[in-house]
């Protein structure tokens, strides 16, 4: 029997995706690979890999097609922060395309994204099952009403949220985190949610 497996986003979800003035520094050397980790999260992943040998767990992350950088970047930051994915469960998808049309095989009913984009989630449930990761800048809109788990939480408590919600036990829908300034200079909610 196969294993249920999980789909881990990874700027916004597992590295912190950050702001920029314009879209060319999304272009620039050293972008993806210099992003800082979301450590309760890398932590969370690296304990589901450690104590749970029924979920295999892979790296689902969009790139923009146009940047020579990206993805040999994005493997530099896993090789770095998340050794324990090998490249064999690392699958990267152009940026503007339906993440599941790059999954070898397709996505299976009990497989699961964790991702920060609800236009992702929204893609992939159904036939799968989708996990918003709520960073402290996206969900200002409350637009999914699905399993959410904040990234505030402690590695081994979101770690279990997660592997609970795989294993269909309970539903989980936490509340935005405490977050920065989520406020704009026009006194606007930032809805920060992106692509990759």
């Amino acid at each position: 029997m196969s294993k249920q497996r999980l789909f881990v986003d990874m700027d916004g979800t597992l590295a912190e995706f950050k702001k920029v003035d314009t879209l060319e520094t999304l272009y620039e050397k050293g972008y993806f690979f210099n992003l800082k980790p979301i450590n309760n999260v890398v932590e969370a992943i690296k304990t589901i890999i450690r104590n749970n040998p029924e979920i295999e767990v892979n790296i689902l992350s969009a790139y923009l097609a146009g940047n020579p950088y990206a993805i040999e970047e994005k493997n530099q930051w896993l090789d770095q922060y998340l050794p324990e994915i090998d490249a064999a469960h690392r699958v990267f998808s152009p940026c503007g395309c339906d993440k599941k049309d790059f999954i070898p095989g397709g996505v299976r009913e009990n497989d699961c994204l964790l991702d920060d984009y609800t236009h992702n989630l929204k893609l992939w449930q159904p036939p799968a099952r989708g996990i918003k990761l709520l960073n402290g800048i996206n969900h200002t809109r409350g637009t999914w009403e699905h399993d959410r788990v904040r990234y505030d939480k402690e590695p081994v408590e979101l770690a279990a949220d997660i592997v609970s919600i795989m294993r269909n036990q309970e539903m989980i829908r936490d509340g935005k985190p405490n977050a920065p300034n989520l406020l704009d200079e026009a006194g606007q909610e930032d809805e920060w949610d992106h692509e990759l």
